[in-house]
Order: structure tokens, then sequence, then C-alpha cells
């Protein structure tokens, strides 16, 4: 079958085809299927039409269609057999009536074939057929072909479409795999200054690929869009770097390196591809040409440079999509700037802002490097990343303007108390596989057969122990880092990075802002990172936090879970309480309500009384307890994606309903509330740096196996806080230790000045009191 347009086969002799799910339309579409296979091929070649007739079943001349059988392809039929086509408009040929008007006839090139009038096709635009023998045995297309459907258990058909008409199959060569040994002196080995630099009116282009045969530099002015006015030959050193330096006198130019390598033993037939650099600052699309200005290098002015990003433990995030927040926000906004990042300026500069409304003080925007949409238009989580340097040219309002407009929204940001993470994906990249054209086996992982590894799940994964990959990833991070004044980064499937990369990374962006923010997601489809990632400053993604809340919101189960959880604990590696980043919902699979709403087909577009409880509940415990909590934009408004799992490429499913923001304002006013206390003074003991900063106990006047009781004191604080939750369908009573009689009411703030006796179910109390033994 096709998936994302087409199919690769690979066959012998290194020969291989490109299948289309419609005609080629002259694009980089097999291009595109061949990298994301994991291929180098070059010279793709449409086969002709009777080529591809004889491989799938028929091809679309001017006014007829063709239907062909090569008799080469038909084992012990005799030199003359007899092959008819059938298929629905000729009732599979069961009663053999006419079956002289279906059969195959020789033609001038010795196939067998059958050409009727597309005019009297009974069926236009699709159908199934097969070509059956004179003795009744039918022959099954090749079972390599997506363009078949299974009719039976072990019996498939052709397929006709009129949009594959016989321009929808490539061929190509595949360029056989470098031999791994000549990697090693490369792998180990790391240059300086790599990309483009200007210094006074030279500027210098370098490129690391030490297999390459060579190296052109395509040099032109952005003022001439994406026309090439200057190709400069790039000298080979030693240590594997192509240079190239020239004049320059343009402020703004783009540039593109034309990389060839030789196919097998020979300089003939060279293997060409232009290619974005990897360490191009800006880039005009996913396929380039990379952008240099002499301004690019130019750190960012903030409007107020005492901003600090918040320690780890006084972290409050939310997890955005740039397009999500804007596409319904209640703003005035044209419909380009709903897609980029001005947008986000732009309504950063109101107070009505509902990132600046709910709170937090950090948003985890998910992934603005360039990645491989193929338009402005299209939506895009990000996560297929073709360059790790440049702000995506699909979130701005002309491509060169990207680096300017992103530096202004991380102003805006800054200036509305809320530090920049970004998701920075180093596991894998996206299409064009720019990496792959520069050196397959250098910078991508294989296994014993020489094919990609896909323990990222995206189809190839970084070599991420080679130390030229390694350079890349630090450069880049550094760069956002002195030219953005990002505040940190959350690393998506971090365990494909490695703990010893993931130490190196935190060394250096350490020494550049002592105060850098670093997050990781712990695990791929490899496995987790080991528990020694605790020796680090790293903050850990925690599904046992995800899972626990959950299992216990709806169950009333996992009591013990959700107390380790109020402590800090729930993550026993972990050498810090902040080492953990508690979260019940982000980007990847349903949103919370669905999954408390579960049962509706639905998810949570519509939920219940209970349900809304129980969110509310969960919600409540994560921004209560020690660890760096974290919400998904919408989440306190009940955003549902209305039951759908996977919706990376469902804009209108992950776009914020602000309506919603209205429907359960309640809800939202009071998760804006206990983010306010969370982050005062008074809320200190929800933020313990460490574990010895505060002290917990059951009230021994509560014991209760339906409900949570947790007394919480911080060892500085005059107060101690009881925090009580029912997780059960059930009013459950209260006995209320004297002491408590004095407490004052924080949360709900609906339930100030009552007098207790019972827990509603799904509800919860946070009472404070005196505490005398402050230390």
């Amino acid at each position: 079958m096709y998936f994302r347009g087409g199919k690769v086969w690979i066959g012998q002799k290194a020969r291989g085809l490109v299948f289309l799910e419609k005609d080629w339309k002259q694009d980089r579409l097999p291009e595109d299927l061949v990298e994301e296979a994991g291929l180098l091929g070059p010279d793709f070649k449409l086969l002709d039409k009777t080529s591809r007739a004889k491989l799938g079943g028929y091809s679309i001349f001017e006014n007829f269609v063709k239907f062909v059988v090569d008799p080469s392809s038909i084992i012990g039929m005799g030199e003359n057999p007899k092959i008819f086509l059938a298929s629905e408009f000729n009732h599979w040929l069961k009663d053999n009536k006419d079956s002289e008007k279906w059969l195959l006839r020789k033609d001038n090139e010795n196939n067998l074939s059958l050409s009727i009038d597309c005019r009297e096709l009974p069926i236009a635009s699709q159908f199934s057929f097969k070509f059956k023998t004179s003795d009744g045995l039918w022959l099954n297309p090749p079972d390599f072909l997506p363009c078949i459907e299974e009719s039976t258990p072990g019996a498939t058909n052709y397929l006709f479409n009129n949009e594959r008409s016989g321009a929808d199959i490539l061929e190509f060569q595949i360029i056989e795999s470098e031999n791994p040994s000549f990697l090693t002196n490369w792998t180990t080995h790391r240059c300086e200054n790599l990309g483009a630099n200007i210094l006074g009116s030279l500027a210098t282009f370098r490129l690391f690929a030490p297999h390459a045969t060579s190296v052109t530099l395509q040099l032109g002015e952005i003022s001439a869009k994406k026309e090439m006015l200057r190709k400069l030959p790039m000298t080979l050193h030693e240590d594997g770097v192509w240079e190239a330096i020239t004049k320059v006198e343009q402020e703004d130019l783009f540039y593109s390196y034309e990389i060839e390598h030789s196919i097998g033993n020979g300089p003939a037939n060279p293997f060409k591809k232009r290619i974005l650099d990897p360490y191009a600052k800006g880039s005009l699309s996913r396929e380039g040409p990379g952008l240099i200005r002499k301004s690019q290098n130019k750190p960012i002015q903030e409007a107020n440079p005492l901003f600090l990003a918040p320690e780890p433990k006084d972290l409050v995030i939310m997890e955005a999509h740039i397009r999500d927040l804007l596409k319904k926000a209640p703003i005035s906004l044209s419909s380009s700037e709903r897609l980029e990042f001005r947008g986000l300026t732009k309504w950063l500069r109101q107070e009505n802002c509902y990132l600046r409304q709910i709170g937090v003080n950090a948003v985890e925007l998910q992934p603005i490097c360039q990645f491989d949409a193929k338009s402005k238009e299209e939506y895009h989580w990000g996560y297929m990343p073709v360059n790790f340097f440049s702000p995506s040219s699909e979130y701005a309002s002309q491509p060169h303007l990207a680096e300017e407009e992103f530096k202004e929204m991380v102003l805006a940001l800054h200036d509305a108390k809320i530090a920049v993470i970004l998701d920075v994906v180093y596991n894998h990249v996206g299409i064009p596989n720019h990496l792959l054209n520069i050196d397959r086996e250098l910078y991508l992982m294989t296994d014993e057969l020489g094919r990609l590894t896909n323990h990222s799940g995206c189809g190839n994964d970084l070599r991420c122990d080679a130390e030229p990959v390694k350079q890349l990833i630090i450069d880049s991070l550094k760069h956002w880092v002195k030219n953005y004044n990002v505040d940190g980064f959350r690393f998506d499937l971090a365990e494909l990075l490695g703990i010893d990369l993931l130490k190196e990374i935190e060394r250096e962006l350490r020494a550049i802002n002592p105060r850098i923010i670093l997050i990781a997601e712990p695990w791929s489809f490899r496995g987790r990172l080991p528990t020694c990632a605790n020796e680090t400053t790293y903050s850990l993604w925690s599904d046992r936090c995800r899972e626990s809340l959950l299992t216990f919101v709806k169950k009333g189960t996992n009591k013990d879970n959700i107390l380790l959880l109020m402590q800090g604990k729930l993550d026993m590696e972990n050498l810090l309480p902040w080492q953990s980043v508690q979260y019940v919902e982000s980007h990847d699979d349903y949103s919370f309500i669905d999954r408390i709403c579960s049962n509706s087909k639905n998810g949570g577009t519509d939920p219940s009384d209970i349900e809304i409880f129980q969110a509310k509940l969960a919600m409540v415990i994560l921004l209560l307890s020690p660890g760096i909590p974290m919400l998904s934009a919408g989440q306190d408004f009940l955003r549902s994606k209305q039951g759908v799992r996977n919706t990376y490429q469902e804009e209108e499913i992950n776009a914020l309903d602000y309506n919603r923001l209205s429907q359960y304002a309640e809800l939202h006013k009071e998760l804006r509330e206990i983010i306010r206390f969370r982050l005062s003074d008074r809320g200190t003991f929800t933020r313990p740096a460490s574990f010895d900063d505060c002290f917990y106990y059951e009230d021994p006047h509560l014991q209760s196996s339906e409900i949570i009781h947790l007394v919480i004191r911080h060892r500085t604080s005059p107060e101690e806080f009881l925090f009580l939750c029912n997780p059960t369908n059930s009013i459950v009573a209260l006995n209320l230790n004297a002491d408590w009689k004095k407490r004052e009411v924080i949360f709900p703030m609906s339930s100030r000045g009552h007098n207790f006796n019972s827990i509603e179910p799904y509800c919860y109390l946070l009472l404070v009191r005196k505490n005398s033994q402050v230390l």
C-alpha cells in the first residue's frame, strides 16, 4: 500500500523502484520517498508506458487504456497461452460469454495486450481487474506492487486508477553504502568554525564532508530570490572540511552546496545533490537555500536585561504549539499572522493573552527549527527537522525574516516574564535528509546489514555517538542560547542522544548560562536513560506521574503512589525533587480529558460533572506536588481532541477552542489561582529544592483507606498545610483534629468559611494552620 504518497521497492543489482500514488508532477516526491527509506539514489527515470503496463497491468494512452501481460513472466503456459482480462464490468468472466472480446493478443512488441477505448470502459475512474487463462487459472500481480488489493486471503487483484495513467512508477540506481571501516577516522573527529561566517568583507564557507569527491558553493543575493548568481569550487583540507573564501559586498546572501560523490570505484557518473548547509543560520525553505547576514550572529538586545529564568524548582511550564495558540485566539490578527511568530508577539503585548492570564512562568514551544513542511500553509508539529540552527521560515512573514521575528517573540515572552524553552529534536531528521546526502554512514545510525536504524520511529536515527554529530548538536544549542537568549531546552527522545552527550551538553550550556533549563524525554523505542541521569541537572518527563494520576482519579486506587508524588518521591531514582517534570497531558496521544472520558467516542468533548471533577482533582494534585508541573495548552479549560489519539496532522482538532475557556471559566480560574499560590512565598512547600526542605506525615486522626490526607510543612515556614482529597464516588466523613479547628481554607476558593465534617466525591481541601516548629 502507499504511504505518504508512494512506496519504495528495492530490487536486485542495486535497482530500485518508486511507486507513486498519483502521476508524477515533476516534483521531488520520489527523492523524498527514497530518502525516507534511508537510501541514496540519483537519476530518477519514469518507466515508459509499456514497461509500466507490464508491471502494473495497464497504462493509459491518449484515448485508450492498454492492458498488458509479459509472456516471459508466465511460467509453464506454453508458447501461445490464451489470457483474458477479467473485472467486475464483465462479471469476472464467470460465464465465458463474449470472452473473445476480452482476449489479450500478441502485439508488435511481442507482449500480450488488449486496448480499450476510454469511452467504452464501463467504469471510468477506478476498478479492480485481473488476468485469467483459458484453463481458468488466475495470474496474481507482483506482491510488491502497492496498487493491488487482496480480494480473498492469498489472492490479489490489480487496481486501475485514472490518476495513475502510466507516469507513476520511476526507477533509480541505489548507491551502495560506504564500507564502515573507512569511517573510523572521521567519527572521532571534530572541526571548528563550520558553516558560513562573515568577517569584514570576506565570507568563509566550511562544510565537513570527508567522503565527498567535490563540493561547489552556490552563492547569490536575497534580492535575486533563488537564482544562484555565482558558483565557486571548494577546497578539501586534511581535516575533511571543504572551504571557500570569497569577497562579499551585499548585506544579505543565500547559498547552497552542490555535493558530489563517486558511485562505486570510479569517477564516472557521479552522484550530485544540492544541500542545505547543516550550519545555516537561516533558510528559505526545507530545501534551502541557506541565509547568511552580516548581522546574523549579533545577540538579541533585551528590553528587560534583568530577566532571569526561574530556578528549576520554581518552574511552572505550559507546553504549546504556536499555531494551536493563534488559530482561534480572541485577538485581531491577519490570517497570515495566525501562522507566524509575529502573531504570538502581538498577542503577548496584550493583557488578555492566554499565556499571561494562566500565570505560568515558562512556555515549552513545540519545535520551531526549520522542519520539512512543504509550504507555509501546511500544519506541522515540527518534529521532522531539516536544520538545527534556523528558526522555521514557515513561521515568518517572509522566509528571510524568520530570525528577526523569532527574536521579537522571545523578547515579548521575556517581557511577559515567561521563560522560553525549545522542544528540540536531535534523534532523527526530516526530508530532505541533507545529512544523508552529505555522508549517510557518518551522520546516521545503521545496523549490521547497512540499513538505517529506527529507534525514533521516524525512519532514521542520528549517529549521536559520532563526534561530528555531537559537535553539530552542541554548536546549534549554543547558537540558540547566545543569539536568541533561549532559556532552556526539552530534548525529544533523549535516550537516543545518550547520557555522555547529554552531560557534555550540560557542561557547555551551563558555561554560557548557569541557569539554563534542561529537560529530557527519558525514553525512546530502544529503552530508557540510565539511572545515572539523576546525577545531572536534567529534569525528566515522568510517565509514572501521568499514569498514576489517571488511575487515581478514574478508579480511586494508587493512593500510595499519589502520597509519594506529593512528597516528590514518586520517581525514586531522583536525588532532587525537581528532577521530575510532572504532567498528565502533552502533545502526544490523547488529551487528558479524553482519557478521563475514554468510554465516549467523542472523548471529552462534553464531559459529565463527575469527569470534570476527576480532571480537576488530577490537575490540582499536579500543581501542589514537588517537581516541575507542566500543563498542555488548553488543559486548564479541558481541551479535547475529540477522542483522536494521534493528532499531529489535525490542525482543526489541535487549535485551542477559547469558547471552552468561557465554558469552564471556574475551573480555569481555580487552576490559575493555584498556580499563583504555588509561586507565592506561602506556596514554598510545593517547591522544595531538596528532600530535606519539607516534612510530611499523615494525620493520625484521619486514618482512612479511601482518602488522601497529608500534612506538609516547609522547614522555614511559619505554617503547615493539610491536603485532603476524595477520589471515590461517595461522601467520606472527616474527623478533623481539634488543632485544625482554627484552620484557614486555602482551596477550593468556593469552600472558604465552611465547616467541614465530610468531603464530597472527587473533591479536595487545602487547609493551613500556624506551625510552631520553624527551623
